[in-house]
């Protein structure tokens, strides 16, 4: 929920106080929400664009009077992404004053309340893009990046707002492009979620690179490499008995075979083809535990076209033929 007044002076006017207010608030057939109001002391637009798990928040404001501009924000923590895309404004959010400048980017952190105070001077105009996450968004995309992003799920739990980006962080071109991309997100249809998520991962690992002074493309974090390598270890462990080559399962995971055969061993410390191997020996002891089927039949529903094969990769693993695993259990 989002609340907002204006001081100008001693005189402070809330938003329920502005004539047209009842009628400010639309949501178009595309979920896309937009507040608006324009009074003789500032003209402001926030839309809000849901896509999938992730909040997209436009502000756009231009003053005509020296004013405050107090935003309040309640509802669940969140980490946030944020561009000015025109700004030369002073925000105030807990004491502390940040100026904006046009190109600023910041990555922070926001508790279940916030309220933060845009600093207007007459004839003034600034423009905010975010991107957000909730607490349960981040704590999903944990479950699979836990290096990366377990520190934010830490902070979280300390109920208090958190600058990463010191002030005057610039974005570089990339990242000006990315959070372009994003923003526009709405135009792509059916396609527009899952590609978001891959912007906002990349854009993500960009700005906690930036962080941690980082340009390594394995260190600290590349979460849409790791993305493509947990979706590579998906694939092979899903379609075991006909696996896809090398070239073909990068392809499919939108990355090429040196890129994948390096991160797939730095994320799961194994080669993509041990990682199959593992999986097929794995279900290779549960057959032979739980069930009576031949060991020929074992072996076709694991991928392996004879019986022979089969055996042998049994024992490179096991130190046995499947035969004497079974009558050892």
């Amino acid at each position: 929920m989002i609340q907002s007044k204006i001081t100008v002076g001693e005189k402070i006017i809330t938003a329920d106080q502005f004539p047209e207010a009842a009628a400010l608030t639309k949501v178009s057939e595309d979920g896309i929400r937009t507040t608006y109001y324009d009074n003789e002391y500032i003209s402001n637009l926030l839309t809000e664009n849901r896509v999938g798990r992730f909040l997209l928040l436009s502000q756009r404001a231009r003053s005509f009077a020296d004013c405050q501009l107090e935003i309040k924000r309640t509802g669940v923590p969140v980490l946030m992404m944020t561009l000015a895309k025109n700004s030369d404004m002073v925000r105030t959010r807990r004491g502390k004053d940040r100026h904006w400048s046009t190109g600023d980017v910041c990555l922070s952190l926001f508790p279940e309340e916030d309220i933060v105070v845009n600093h207007c001077q007459t004839g003034g105009t600034f423009e905010l893009f975010n991107i957000v996450l909730t607490e349960p968004v981040v704590r999903q995309l944990a479950e699979r990046h836990s290096d990366a992003l377990n520190p934010f799920c830490k902070d979280f739990e300390r109920n208090e707002s958190i600058a990463y980006t010191p002030p005057g962080t610039q974005a570089s071109r990339k990242l000006l492009h990315l959070f372009q991309e994003i923003e526009q997100c709405n135009e792509m249809g059916n396609y527009a979620e899952k590609y978001l998520e891959t912007q906002i991962l990349d854009c993500l690992s960009m700005m906690i690179n930036r962080v941690n002074e980082s340009d390594d493309t394995f260190s600290p974090v590349n979460l849409v490499l790791s993305d493509k390598v947990h979706e590579a270890r998906e694939i092979m462990t899903t379609q075991y008995q006909n696996p896809p080559s090398l070239h073909q399962l990068a392809t499919m995971v939108g990355t090429n075979e040196c890129t994948l055969k390096s991160a797939f061993k730095q994320e799961f410390g194994e080669t993509v083809f041990q990682c199959l191997f593992d999986h097929r020996m794995s279900l290779a002891v549960n057959y032979l535990k739980e069930t009576s089927w031949p060991i020929a039949e074992i072996g076709l529903l694991l991928g392996y076209e004879y019986q022979s094969h089969f055996c042998t990769a049994f024992r490179r693993k096991y130190g046995m033929s499947p035969t004497d695993f079974r009558e050892g259990c």
